[in-house]
């Protein structure tokens, strides 16, 4: 049997209520099956909250505390820690993880294997690859292998990382800046899902089913809008991971569909001496093949809901 790999997940969470959600429990607890953590949060954390994270096995460390820094602020933190305490050559793979998303949606040990396997020594989830930018892997989940994670330069990058005005910059100088510093290295990179000219990493904002189709075991959260309803997530999850989805978006204000989503219409209905007895309605957003049905007693009493595939 293969030797299993040894993984650290730096970890970079932000909750503007200071709360330690659920969903970013279900994701420290599923990267804890997989290797270490080192979490760090850049908000501040009640004793109450940082009670929640004893829970989490595998947790090395983690620290809460406002930095502006966004996520590669974090990155930076949490490198550092594990710089300082000399465990970053412990580890074939390093990874770069943030809370930007939710999921994982279901079991992600066979991707991560996939990856680290594929013999380069940068990866991830989705690339970027678009005309003006230069080819990068989206910051919010990248692996690095042992020799890039414990490499000067890496360092050095990693303790570059200042306040930048705008988020834009912080997009240009570190997201893109860290994969394309890696390759001048001389170092491959290779990510899970990769598309031409902006399609892919534009379709987890603009079109989250497909990237569900496309075995993305993962939704960001700011296109939780473009689902068209939580009811397009069952099929690829648990109800209880819907669920904390739906209470955690509701927490922040998220907002869960665009105006625009299709209305239910009757598709049937059952009467007798003109009075409704039964009737169900229908719903199906364009070019998508999963359908809602609700189905009422008098038009006025819900009784079901059916999501199928059509």
């Amino acid at each position: 049997m293969a030797k299993s790999k040894k993984r650290l997940f730096l970890f970079a969470a932000y909750d503007k209520f200071g709360i330690v959600d659920n969903t970013l429990l279900h994701y420290l607890n599923s990267l804890s099956a997989l290797g270490d953590i080192v979490l760090v949060m850049d908000n501040d954390l009640s004793a109450s909250e940082q009670n929640k994270l004893k829970t989490v096995s595998n947790l090395l460390h983690s620290s809460a505390a406002p930095h502006g820094e966004y996520d590669f602020g974090s990155y930076k933190r949490a490198y550092n820690w594990a710089h300082k305490n000399k465990i970053l050559s412990k580890y074939d793979w390093v990874y770069l993880v943030n809370d930007s998303v939710y999921g994982p949606l279901s079991d992600i040990s066979g991707i991560l294997n996939d990856l680290e396997s594929r013999g380069v020594d940068l990866t991830g989830m989705i690339d970027f690859i678009n005309m003006p930018t230069p080819v990068q892997v989206q910051s919010w989940f990248v692996g690095l292998s042992r020799q890039v994670a414990n490499a000067d330069f890496l360092y050095n990058f990693m303790n570059s990382v200042r306040t930048q005005g705008t988020k834009q910059l912080v997009v240009l100088k570190y997201e893109v800046g860290l994969s394309q510093l890696i390759m001048q290295h001389g170092y491959r990179m290779s990510t899970y899902i990769s598309g031409q000219n902006g399609e892919v990493c534009h379709a987890i904002y603009d079109k989250p089913i497909e990237m569900l189709k496309a075995g993305l075991p993962f939704v960001k959260k700011t296109a939780l809008q473009n689902l068209y309803g939580l009811q397009y997530l069952y099929p690829y999850t648990t109800d209880l991971m819907v669920d904390m989805i739906y209470r955690h978006a509701v927490r922040v204000g998220l907002p869960f569909t665009k105006s625009n989503i299709p209305q239910y219409k009757k598709h049937f209905r059952l009467t007798l001496f003109s009075i409704p007895i039964w009737t169900v309605y229908r719903q199906q957003q364009e070019n998508f093949k999963w359908v809602c049905y609700k189905a009422y007693l008098f038009d006025f009493i819900p009784v079901g809901k059916v999501f199928r595939q059509n």
